[in-house]
């Protein structure tokens, strides 16, 4: 397996930051189990057809060794979920994270409510199938 460096960018209390780390890639199993959770709005907001849009919603707790992806499937008339951000930024796959944003596209112009939900995020356990490194900071 082999390791390189790379720049992590992420932003804190507003700011971007940028960490050096020796990393691998890995491998790794994903459980048949699975769960559902709902992307919901936790704000309004209006929408253009084909614009990119962040909003705030309700947080959604995803548990260590936990793989979160969008389901593909539009659940909104007015915007689809493309990705998701959590409170801490970049976190490792092994550490619990906190979903409390979505990154929508307008489907057609049109609100977004408090409430409304957006999209449904699945949710696979994984483990591990190869030994991984634990990224390091470099100087």
């Amino acid at each position: 397996m082999s390791t390189q460096v790379i720049q992590v960018v992420s932003r804190k209390n507003g700011e971007l930051n940028s960490t050096k780390v020796k990393a691998s890639s890995y491998e790794f199993t994903m459980a048949t189990r699975a769960k559902w959770e709902m992307i919901i709005a936790n704000e309004d907001m209006s929408i253009r057809s084909g614009e990119f849009k962040k909003i705030d919603v309700k947080d959604i707790n995803v548990e260590p060794d936990m793989v979160a992806m969008p389901c593909i499937f539009s659940q909104h008339a007015v915007a689809s979920v493309l990705k998701i951000g959590a409170k801490e930024g970049n976190v490792p796959v092994d550490k619990e994270r906190v979903i409390d944003s979505a990154y929508v596209i307008g489907q057609e112009t049109g609100h977004i409510r408090e409430g409304d939900l957006l999209g449904v995020l699945n949710l696979f356990p994984i483990m591990f199938t190869r030994e991984a490194t634990k990224p390091e900071k470099v100087d």
